[in-house]
């Protein structure tokens, strides 16, 4: 949770979620599989549904993301292109060790097989920083 790009109503929600997710823990050894099965149902909407649209329509920040990737999967799409690789900037001040997150939908595919891709970075600034890469599995957003 980020106070300083998250509003109000997506910290709400945010909040509400992990609520969930924790009395979602205390009905795993519970006989009724509906309670457990609808609690889980409602944090996959939540999570995969609604938070999208309250970051795009209640932060500005969240909303003008959402436009350059557009913009820039359109730019992709015009020139034929097979994928994208950006790298958006969210914080210029980082440290010795900036965090760098990569999303790659094809990771866990072997290389070999069509499509299977393996991302890294070495380094920013082409002054020799060194980064820590956060590989962030993409299907666990959903």
């Amino acid at each position: 949770m980020s106070k300083f790009y998250d509003s109000y109503e997506a910290e709400r929600l945010r909040k509400l979620i992990v609520n969930k997710e924790a009395y979602l823990q205390t009905l795993q050894g519970d006989k009724s599989k509906a309670a457990y099965q609808l609690t889980q149902r409602e944090i996959m909407f939540l999570r995969s549904d609604i938070l999208p649209l309250v970051l795009m329509n209640s932060n500005i920040v969240h909303s003008e993301v959402a436009k350059y990737v557009v913009k820039c999967f359109d730019a992709a799409v015009t020139h034929k292109a097979n994928g994208i690789v950006m790298y958006i900037s969210i914080d210029e001040n980082y440290t010795d060790r900036p965090k760098i997150a990569i999303f790659n939908e094809r990771a866990n595919l072997q290389l070999g097989t069509p499509g299977a891709m393996e991302m890294y970075i070495d380094n920013m600034d082409c002054n020799g920083c060194k980064i820590e890469p956060m590989n962030i599995n993409f299907n666990a957003l959903i």
